[in-house]
């Protein structure tokens, strides 16, 4: 890295420890009853938990101090060396399955999912190739494919695992990525036309994911949710506004199949109320407007794109968990981003934190005329004048 005094972004950095610390309570809270159960021990998932956040925060804390230019240029060799992984779950015969799906890689010590690391590899590729030309002519069709071509690249593997919510999130977080890039409007209007008869046919065939729509739709009119959407919702309202209390939670007694993954917002409003709620989604308000805002102060374009996209990612998996669980979107297994237990989407949003991290260090205060116009507007403006 080129500066010479590191300078830490202290508004990001309290916010992500203030949501690992968090995580860290309700993860033990959440899962003791599981794990004495299971394990005879009710430490057993807080002390994987603890071990992965103290990885992830060194994983972030290295990361923030490498140049963020060099994870752009690795790129291209980061992105085929997640996809083969992707290949290889759905055809390998010692893959782990849980539930039908094969998402994750046993590599001995530790299980990853390799779409999480796909997601990253992804973004960083787009921010790469994005801000190669710094937009001095408007993007072509032909350019558009090519990324399109890009994200179906991991996205379709993805879908076929199956995981159609982490493929959704990754398709929105990579199309809203060329959007603030400056790609034209009517490419994404001929996309959205030619993906309808694509999500018919997707929902045509059946299966889980059309059980779990109908369940969703019929929720909304005058039916009951599905078993998880109404467990986390009698979670919402046993906490009213102050909260059962810290391991008070009744929910995750066997109700709530996950109560420290996916469905972990559901328990922590169930033991701290609506102020505990509201105070999470404050943090993850200000971690966003954080990424934005060092974003807006980037020293390239390229860094701006990233950072936009980083910013993008943790916003989505957030809104979608948080959707999920208050049952305004279908369920899906979403994590919620710094919070839930897991590995592979704990160290890849620690990783993508250092990112910003660096970003941020390398900010330049005083900038050029044309850089203090947002690279939205920049784009804009080159279509305008094609």
């Amino acid at each position: 890295m080129k500066n010479t005094h590191f300078k830490i972004d202290s508004p990001l950095l309290i916010v992500v420890l203030s949501l690992l610390v968090i995580g860290v309570v309700i993860v033990y809270s959440a899962s003791s009853f599981k794990a004495q159960e299971a394990h005879g021990d009710s430490h057993f998932f807080l002390k994987n938990h603890f071990y992965r956040v103290l990885a992830g925060l060194f994983l972030m804390l290295l990361v923030a101090r490498i140049d963020y230019r060099f994870w752009l240029n690795c790129s291209p060799l980061l992105l085929p060396v997640c996809v083969v992984l992707l290949l290889f779950l759905l055809f390998s015969p010692d893959v782990i399955q849980i539930r039908g799906s094969r998402r994750w890689l046993d590599l001995g010590p530790i299980v990853v999912q390799p779409s999480d690391f796909a997601r990253l590899a992804l973004l960083l590729f787009l921010s790469l190739s994005l801000g190669a030309s710094n937009f001095v002519r408007p993007k072509s069709i032909k350019s558009f494919g090519f990324h399109l071509g890009m994200i179906l690249l991991v996205t379709v593997p993805v879908v076929a695992q199956p995981d159609v919510g982490s493929a959704l999130a990754i398709t929105l977080i990579a199309l809203a990525t060329l959007f603030v890039a400056g790609e034209r409007l009517r490419h994404f209007f001929l996309l959205a036309v030619a993906a309808v008869p694509a999500l018919a046919l997707l929902l045509s065939q059946g299966g889980y994911r059309t059980s779990r729509i109908m369940d969703f739709v019929g929720s909304h009119q005058g039916g009951e949710p599905a078993w998880q959407a109404q467990q986390s919702l009698i979670a919402f309202g046993n906490g009213h506004v102050f909260g059962q209390g810290l391991g008070a939670s009744r929910q995750k007694f066997h109700f709530l199949p996950d109560p420290f993954t996916d469905f972990i917002f559901a328990i922590l409003g169930e033991e701290l109320g609506l102020l505990g709620t509201l105070l999470i989604i404050a943090l993850f308000a200000v971690l966003i407007w954080s990424a934005f805002r060092i974003a807006k102060n980037a020293p390239d374009f390229q860094g701006r794109i990233l950072a936009t996209g980083i910013a993008m990612s943790i916003a989505v998996y957030a809104l979608t968990n948080m959707g999920v669980v208050l049952n305004l979107i279908p369920t899906t297994g979403i994590p919620l981003p710094f919070v839930s237990y897991g590995g592979s989407a704990m160290f890849v949003n620690l990783i993508a934190v250092g990112m910003l991290l660096n970003i941020g260090a390398q900010a330049k205060d005083a900038r050029e005329p044309v850089r203090n116009r947002s690279f939205i507007a920049r784009g804009r403006m080159a279509r305008k004048h094609a």
